[in-house]
């Protein structure tokens, strides 16, 4: 039966649960002094999405703001002192709507913010300035409308006052030429001998010569340099008439800027991928160097492994007022060929010579066994290296030193949380760049997520490379909770604390003093807030710099618990498991949701992860709500696919998370808290597709919930999720995975589950088209099996309107009162 049906909503109590208030935004300036706290309203209407918008080269915007669709803004604006709280809270500028996309200048007391006018399609620029004590609001005149469409109009230029905005050239016309009625064909060939280039499955890509043109239209920009102390405007004449400006950046000095301009077009690949030219632009002249021309890039293999051919990730050197660094392939990009003379990847540095503004030869700064990852600096100069290698999971990390050594930091898999050392700590530095923190020459802090068999417990450590043996000192973790063996080891002074309590703590980020924290704070039934404490004290004094409160009442005194069980291979899972509030002890019906996750260990597939004293709070996409109502809810229940060694995670899937899902069943079967005949499983995403497969391959689940999934693998066939295989190299994973094929075994299981299907109309994500859902659901009805269809309209791969998730919530408890009538 097909029909058209207005929105439903769903009963009060999930009413209230899906509709929150929203968490304030918080943004704190370049001094780690001020904080900017601002709040948005709750979910849009849909009348929100349904405005006119484009999809072109694998972006999505509204063609009449020159800015990203379905944007949010905040109506209310306060900036507070970080040490003593003291808070003013700001008008916003009369005409206003609400407002976005904060910008702090790099050394002073300043943001910038945009404004959207009431009733027109036009966003305004301000300043907010710190004048003896007081925040005062200007505007920022600007000739022309700022363009947003590929990323923010604005940012500040390094060491200095200017701020450069991208706006629409003058006299551009506020639409592209009137689309013709046929442009020819459209037209694509590979030329004879050409490269392989295998493309992955993405959506919103140019299909024609007016889509060009349109691109072309929307894209133009020219720059403008503001100076935030006299608000004088200067154009930057290497902009003049508009150019298709990809990025940008400034070099430390603040007299260069480091443009990515596009210059060729593809049908095949989005834009981050698209021909560009790199440049560098003297702001004091009208002077081009020339950095690069690159090609459009889509001969990148599927391998995660692989990369460009071509030079990439040019930036400015962050220690130097303007010297290039980028990194190349050495190996061709290929994953499968041979490294040259040991060495995969390499980074290279040109500088650039201010007075002839000529740039220099490349010279080596690293070579690299294994494909590059990222580089942070160092006020110093001193340098961290990262490398990866897929095929494994592993990683490195190497110190560059200023002259030129090179020592390993650390060789390790990054699927093994427990033994993660953490990331070097970054903060905004000198000349507004931003440094990996060193308090000494030889030592840096690493702070990470502390994963541990009790759960995550983030921490601070130092750790100091001066000698061959590396020192860590613990400086600060997580309370530790209540219960639950410690390692002193892992413990501030080695020593097990003794005052425990079971919340959830992690540093947001350690001020200049290097001594001074901000953490965050929250338990189970007190929502997140922020504190400032001292390391040094040992009294532990703080002062309390936010004071939230719990957004959705309804969930107080539901119950969170870690579950920890056995899959029949003994391999290691765990469960976030919730209980109705004053639980009876009685079998429940039951939620099981998840998301499967691929690893090539099994005993780190094996590993706890996140927290149980954690908020206990329900985003939209949540099962968590149905504890309200009842239920009993198995969250983010572990569904490893394991391949070790040469075996690929995927060549097992199925039978790996059926033997996932029925562990799950009989823990909390045999726990009490479930009834295993009013068992429901659902996800969201890959969770969807999961959802599929185990209805197809058990009966362990009377009803089943898949929102946004993809079905058919064949309509992926160069690589999908981590399966980096194209459907050629495995031929049988992309037939085997694909819950289509598996629907005659679904509608002879010996009891079959029913399965609701949501899908958002207008899906961004690379291969989640809404075809997959519809194409789904016709072979579901073609063997009888109870299903249903839901597409909401205008809604992407995440929902974001009020109509569309209360009817997404009213669905659900359709589907599942059968279980709990």
């Amino acid at each position: 039966m097909a029909a058209s049906a207005s929105y439903q909503e769903p009963s009060d109590v999930l009413k209230r649960l899906f509709l929150p208030p929203k968490d304030p935004s918080l943004t704190l300036s370049s001094d780690y002094e001020w904080l900017v706290v601002t709040q948005e309203p709750p979910l849009p209407s849909v009348a929100l999405l349904a405005k006119p918008e484009e999809k072109l080269a694998g972006i999505r915007f509204d063609p009449a703001l020159f800015a990203p669709s379905r944007l949010d803004y905040a109506t209310t604006l306060a900036v507070q002192h970080m040490a003593t709280g003291d808070k003013q809270e700001l008008d916003l500028p009369s005409n206003s709507e609400g407002i976005r996309y904060i910008r702090f200048h790099p050394a002073k007391p300043l943001f910038v913010f945009s404004s959207k006018v009431k009733d027109e399609l036009l966003l305004e620029l301000y300043k907010c300035e710190l004048v003896e004590g007081k925040w005062n609001k200007t505007k920022i005149p600007l000739e022309g409308r700022m363009n947003f469409v590929y990323g923010c109009a604005y940012q500040f230029a390094a060491d200095t006052d200017n701020l450069l905005v991208k706006v629409i050239p003058e006299g551009w016309p506020e639409t592209p030429p009137e689309e013709p009625v046929s442009t020819g064909p459209a037209i694509q060939a590979v030329a004879k001998d050409a490269r392989k280039a295998p493309g992955r499955t993405y959506q919103d890509l140019l299909k024609n010569e007016f889509d060009e043109t349109k691109l072309k239209h929307y894209l133009t920009t020219e720059l403008l340099c503001v100076d935030t102390a006299t608000l004088d405007v200067t154009p930057v004449k290497q902009s003049s008439g508009g150019r298709l400006i990809q990025s940008l950046q400034t070099s430390p000095c603040g007299r260069f800027v480091l443009a990515q301009l596009t210059t060729k077009f593809s049908y095949s690949v989005p834009i981050r991928r698209f021909g560009k030219d790199v440049q560098i632009w003297d702001l004091q002249s009208d002077s081009i160097v020339s950095v690069a021309s690159l090609p459009i890039d889509d001969e990148i293999p599927l391998s995660y492994d692989a990369c460009s051919r071509h030079p990439r990730s040019f930036h400015f050197h962050p220690c130097e007022d303007h010297t290039i660094i980028f990194a190349k392939a050495l190996d061709g990009g290929e994953s499968l060929s041979e490294p040259f003379e040991g060495e995969r990847d390499a980074m290279y540095t040109q500088p650039l010579d201010a007075s002839s503004l000529t740039l220099g030869d490349p010279a080596k700064l690293i070579g690299l066994e294994w494909r590059y990852a990222d580089l942070s600096f160092c006020e110093s100069g001193m340098a961290i290296v990262e490398e990866y290698r897929w095929k494994d999971r592993m990683e490195r990390k190497w110190i560059l030193g200023t002259d030129g050594s090179k020592t390993m930091l650390w060789e390790r898999s990054w699927e093994d949380r427990y033994t993660a050392p953490g990331e070097p700590m970054t903060r905004r530095g000198a000349r507004g760049q931003h440094f990996i923190v060193q308090p000494s020459a030889t030592s840096l802090y690493l702070q990470g997520p502390g994963a541990s068999p009790l759960g995550d417990r983030p921490f601070l450590d130092l750790l100091d490379f001066g000698s061959e043996e590396h020192q860590k000192t613990r400086l600060w973790r997580c309370t530790a909770p209540v219960k639950g063996e410690l390692d002193a080891a892992k413990e501030v002074g080695g020593i097990i604390p003794t005052e425990r309590a079971d919340i959830y703590e992690s540093i947001v980020v350690l001020l200049k003093d290097n001594d001074t924290i901000m953490l965050s704070r929250e338990s189970k039934t007190t929502p997140r807030n922020y504190y400032l404490t001292k390391l040094s004290d040992e009294s532990k004094a703080e002062v309390q710099i936010t004071h939230f409160e719990h957004p959705q009442p309804d969930l107080l005194g539901i119950s969170k618990e870690l579950v920890q069980y056995k899959r029949e291979d003994g391999v290691d899972l765990t469960a976030n498991l919730y209980l109705p509030a004053n639980y009876d002890g009685t079998p429940r019906p039951t939620l099981f949701w998840a998301y499967p996750r691929e690893f090539k260990d099994a005993k780190a597939a094996g590993q706890v992860k996140g927290s149980k004293h954690r908020f206990v709070s329900a985003h939209w996409a949540s099962p968590i709500h149905w504890a309200a109502k009842g239920w009993a809810i198995m969250d983010d229940f572990s569904l490893p696919v394991i391949g070790e060694g040469d075996a690929q995670p995927n060549d097992t899937f199925i039978e790996q998370i059926v033997n996932g899902a029925k562990a799950a069943v009989e823990y909390v079967t045999k726990r009490g808290v479930c009834d295993p005949k009013k068992c429901a499983v659902g996800g969201h995403s890959y969770g969807s597709f999961m959802t599929a497969h185990l209805l197809s391959h058990t009966s362990l689940f009377a009803a089943g919930i898949g929102r946004s999934g993809a079905f058919n693998r064949t309509l992926t066939p160069m690589s999908f999720q981590s399966e980096d295989r194209s459907i050629w190299e495995a031929p049988d994973i992309y037939i085997t995975m694909s819950p289509l094929m598996h629907v005659k075994k679904y509608s002879e299981q010996e009891k079959v589950g029913k399965l609701l299907l949501i899908h958002g109309e207008a899906d961004e994500n690379s291969g989640t088209y809404p075809m997959q859902s519809e194409r789904y659901f016709a072979a579901l009805k073609a063997f009888g099996i109870e299903s249903r269809l839901v597409i909401l309209p205008h809604e992407r791969h995440s929902y974001r309107a009020k109509e569309s998730i209360l009817h997404m919530a009213w669905e659900q408890e359709q589907w599942l009162q059968s279980l709990d009538p």
